[in-house]
């Protein structure tokens, strides 16, 4: 979804965290609007939070994740149903 998307909406939340609990879902995307609202940024939707400040909020290093991501696909350690996701990141 981060390269995918410049905003993310509450049903791709829901995916991003295997929740479909709308408390915690609207508490990710206070967060995220905090984190918007010190950076001066607005979303394009009422609904919608942008992609890099939400993920920043989360605390969710992207570089960090892929850099253990393939390391752990260049060791051959994915389990089949993990290496066939590729195409989600």
């Amino acid at each position: 979804m981060y390269y995918r998307k410049t905003e993310l909406e509450s049903n791709d939340i829901s995916k991003l965290f295997g929740t479909k609990s709308s408390a915690t879902i609207a508490r990710l995307k206070k967060l995220a609007r905090e984190e918007m609202a010190k950076n001066g940024v607005m979303p394009f939707s009422n609904t919608a939070v942008t992609v890099d400040l939400a993920y920043q909020a989360w605390k969710l290093d992207i570089a960090d994740l892929e850099r253990r991501y393939n390391k752990l696909k260049k060791l051959g350690l994915l389990r089949p149903n993990e290496a066939a996701t590729d195409s989600e990141q």
